[in-house]
């Protein structure tokens, strides 16, 4: 959006003993995590992820600092205390506006910081601008600000320049931007980088024709697009949709950086934009706070600086159906919520998994039901048939073997899914060695070519499985959005809806140790399920009790080992579960065992209880002769208990 003080113009996201040198998917989907994952965002397919490995999905507002830098401390805290979690503030390099100094950015990523914020910074003085100077202008303030930049990587993204290049023609924007993030990368500077659409922000098709290329010229691999939806690129439901499509369809995120209800050559569709970002998982951020001129206020986010009072435009972001206060979470960077990053698998709940340099993930080796995001319903074989040919479905959960599936990696990034009900004979195959979309996903006899193998891409606590025949560019997706039994599984080109999203649910799978016709034997934790279900408890509650087998329950406490541990998943809030080890056989009482790792998987918490935590809270490792029952509890809030598993390697 461009502004000066009086007036406005145009806003025209290795587990291997050894180190394999191998090379994969570098199609055109190379879902590359970036190399500042550890300290700060990154790319994930088409997330974005916080420092903790959780996905985070901006919402918030733009704040003009350059105009009002009296009112910006203001500003950001009324905008949080609102809900929103991102803030986008406007600098300035000094070529239009006042220079905004090194103390300033200072002070500004502190407010943010305050505020639990995550902070986007812009400079605006090259807005609408073609001539590259005017970029590389932006591009040396940011190398002057690197100091201050330093080590904000889990705080701060850094969004180049405001609308730079306002023509609509994408190839000069492309290389443009591609030198502009070369240059910032060569200089040290780590931190996301967003890039804003050529056309003022409103030609989302620079980033559809031409964004690929200027991602993968960050050497990173850790830049995001953002589109300004006005008149233009968000005028209408359908013009909203398709940019928004076409824009992920490069698999890499975008942000719609800018919109409002209104703009000066038409109305703006700020429903659909609210509702399409909601269901796609894609950031929105409005367009301003306060202090647009006479001509424009209607864009006036707030009436008041510190957000007491909302204009109606501010009041339908806030408070609107799909609006910030429904649908931001605090980043977990604040919120001190721990994902499973690049060390922990997550929806297995196990540890020992790495993310390779291409997104992929290895060490998920093991047995699984496979669960659809979009439908909650599990990747299935047609009534458990052996045969070759028979068709891959989606059903309602039953517990057969039609809907058990192991993993086995073949070292080099991809996965063989094989099938309990061929007896683990057959595999996963993208029918007749096809590249095109909707080919069908059927059950063939094992023979390792490339049909038959899938990357797993980590996207938030899913996966997407990438098909290696077509490069990774596709991935297994729920035909037609399906939701009913029998809904037909595909290959179509990944473009990060939900129907291309996957849980990982792992079993226990006694009868699986025989080898694969792979030649292999590749295994995850076996496991004794103690309970499965559902069910919710309120504070100071058991939601789940199982007696162990010395007084008729199911679990034999024998069977805990030192290389074990206790798993638990639930939701509710985080860390509120408690599990509790029972004896009135000489054993503690009433041990509270503290867990050894905490996380996030198949959209629920979950806690590991390890052998030596269980240990010291029970006092004894005779569990044989004194454990007599087990609780998974709620502490001081209420909680729903899904799975409480017994692990060992």
């Amino acid at each position: 959006m461009v502004q000066t003080k009086t007036s406005y113009g145009r806003c025209a996201k290795v587990f291997a003993a050894v180190i394999f040198a191998v090379v994969i998917c570098m199609g055109f989907f190379d879902f590359s995590k970036a190399n500042a994952a550890s300290s700060g965002f990154y790319v994930s397919g088409t997330s974005i992820c916080d420092a903790n490995g959780n996905a985070f999905v901006m919402r918030g507002v733009n704040i003009a600092h350059a105009w009002y830098s009296d009112k910006t401390e203001e500003s950001i805290r009324g905008a949080a205390d609102l809900g929103a979690n991102t803030v986008r503030i406007v600098l300035s390099n000094g070529a239009q506006y006042s220079k905004t100094s090194s103390s300033e950015v200072q002070n500004i990523i502190n407010m943010c910081k305050s505020n639990n914020v995550v902070c986007i910074l812009e400079v605006h003085d090259a807005t609408g601008s073609d001539n590259t100077y005017d970029l590389d202008r932006c591009v040396d303030y940011w190398i002057e600000m690197k100091n201050v930049l330093s080590g904000s990587e889990k705080y701060v993204i850094v969004n180049i320049a405001n609308e730079w290049y306002g023509s609509w023609n994408g190839s000069p924007w492309a290389e443009g931007y591609k030198s502009a993030i070369q240059k910032l990368r060569n200089a040290g500077i780590s931190n996301m980088l967003m890039v804003d659409s050529a056309g003022w922000g409103q030609y989302p098709d620079s980033i559809k024709d031409y964004g690929r290329s200027v991602f993968n010229a960050d050497p990173d691999k850790n830049t995001v697009f953002s589109i300004h939806m006005y008149e233009y690129a968000g005028g209408t439901s359908s013009a909203v949709k398709s940019n928004i499509d076409n824009a992920l369809g490069i698999g890499v995120p975008v942000v719609i950086g800018e919109f409002g209800a209104q703009h000066s050559n038409g109305d703006v569709d700020e429903a659909s934009i609210m509702s399409y970002c909601t269901q796609k998982n894609v950031g929105y951020l409005g367009w301003s706070w306060k202090g647009n001129n006479s001509d424009l206020s209607y864009l006036d986010i707030a009436n008041s600086w510190d957000g007491s009072s909302l204009s109606s435009w501010g009041n339908t972001l806030f408070n609107g159906t799909n609006g910030i206060k429904s649908t931001s979470k605090t980043c977990s960077v604040y919120s001190g919520s721990s994902g499973s990053g690049s060390s922990s698998s997550g929806s297995s709940g196990s540890s020992g998994t790495t993310t390779d340099q291409y997104g992929g993930v290895w060490g998920l080796d093991g047995t699984y039901c496979i669960k659809s995001v979009h439908s909650g319903k599990y990747l299935d074989v047609y009534y458990g048939k052996a045969d070759n040919g028979t068709n891959i479905q989606q059903h309602s959960k039953n517990g057969t073997d039609a809907q058990k599936f192991k993993l086995v990696s073949d070292g080099n990034g991809y996965y063989t899914i094989f099938t309990a009900a061929s007896g683990y004979r057959s595999c996963l195959d993208v029918y007749n060695w096809s590249r095109e979309n909707g080919a069908n996903i059927n059950q063939w006899e094992y023979h390792g070519g490339d049909c038959q193998k899938f990357q797993f891409v980590k996207i938030g606590d899913a996966y997407a499985i990438k098909t290696k025949i077509t490069d990774c560019y596709s991935c297994l997706d729920v035909y037609n959005w399906s939701t009913a039994d029998g809904g037909n599984i595909a290959q179509w080109e990944y473009w990060g809806g939900n129907c291309q999203l996957w849980y990982l649910e792992p079993v226990s799978e006694s009868s699986s140790s025989g080898s694969s016709s792979s030649g292999s034997e590749s295994s995850g934790d076996s496991y004794t399920s103690l309970f499965w279900g559902e069910s919710s408890a309120g504070a100071w509650q058991q939601a789940a009790s199982v007696m162990t087998s010395k007084n008729g329950g199911s679990f034999n406490a024998a069977d805990i080992r030192s290389n074990g541990y206790f798993y638990v998943e639930y939701s509710g809030t985080q860390n509120q579960v408690e599990f509790i080890l029972q004896s009135w056989s000489g054993g503690a009482e009433w041990a509270k065992v503290q867990p050894s790792e905490t996380g996030t998987a198949n959209g629920h918490y979950y806690a590991k209880y390890s052998y030596d935590n269980c240990k010291a809270a029970f006092g004894s490792s005779d569990f044989s002769g004194k454990l007599d029952q087990i609780h998974a509890g709620a502490a001081n809030s209420g909680i729903t208990v899904y799975s409480v598993c017994y692990c060992y390697y």
